[in-house]
């Protein structure tokens, strides 16, 4: 919970400070945004490791999102996790056979930048939003598992570096096509839904591509 609280404070800071620039930096018109990316996803499931050999797996997402200004935005997301591992043999509660789990979160959120200037080089952000989730677990000799989580939360924070500098041709000319601003961004995610009373969130741990597409005032 302590890190929810950082990350939380972090979006409030960010919001106050968009308030106040928020007059002073009009630029952006109305932009899409969309990102992919990808990292490690740290479950909070009990046992995690003892079933499929590590704590973490691999993870993937994209990302739409609408920008009406420089400093906040609103979006959904959608990730995708899989992974095999060993399962409880039914009758004897040891570990045999085979166990495969899938996971697709999909999280509404809304997230706040603190963007002062147009061409501002590392810009960090925070944000927070509603999760839900549907997975699918397969075990030998028992019967699969499927299904959607009950409505949790999630909340993120992370750094994006601006692209457009390092190849001024190429921006001019993607500009030409709406392709606004480009961005790598390094973040870190956490949510929280369950089903049945366990929860099937986690951390996750993400590098990414962050396109903004619109137009210039």
């Amino acid at each position: 919970m302590m890190r929810i609280g950082i990350i939380l404070s972090f979006t409030l800071f960010f919001l106050l400070m968009g308030q106040q620039v928020f007059a002073q930096n009009q630029s952006m018109t109305a932009p899409w945004v969309f990102e992919i990316k990808g990292g490690e996803f740290k479950p909070d499931l009990d046992r995690y490791e003892e079933f499929y050999d590590s704590n973490t797996t691999t993870y993937f997402a994209a990302t739409v999102a609408y920008r009406p200004s420089d400093w906040w935005e609103i979006g959904g997301e959608l990730g995708y996790m899989h992974d095999s591992g060993v399962g409880i043999l039914a009758g004897n509660q040891t570990l045999g056979g085979s166990v495969k789990y899938k996971l697709v979160p999909a999280h509404v959120y809304a997230s706040v930048f603190g963007k002062f200037v147009p061409e501002q080089w590392v810009v960090p952000y925070a944000g927070v939003g509603v999760t839900t989730a549907w997975y699918k677990q397969t075990i030998d000799a028992q019967p699969n598992r499927s299904g959607r989580t009950d409505l949790g939360y999630n909340a993120k924070a992370g750094l994006q570096l601006l692209l457009d500098g390092i190849d001024k041709h190429t921006a001019q000319r993607a500009a030409k096509g709406g392709l606004m601003n480009t961005y790598l961004f390094i973040e870190g995610q956490y949510f929280s839904t369950k089903v049945d009373g366990i929860d099937l969130g986690g951390l996750t741990y993400l590098l990414g591509l962050r396109l903004e597409f619109g137009s210039t005032d």
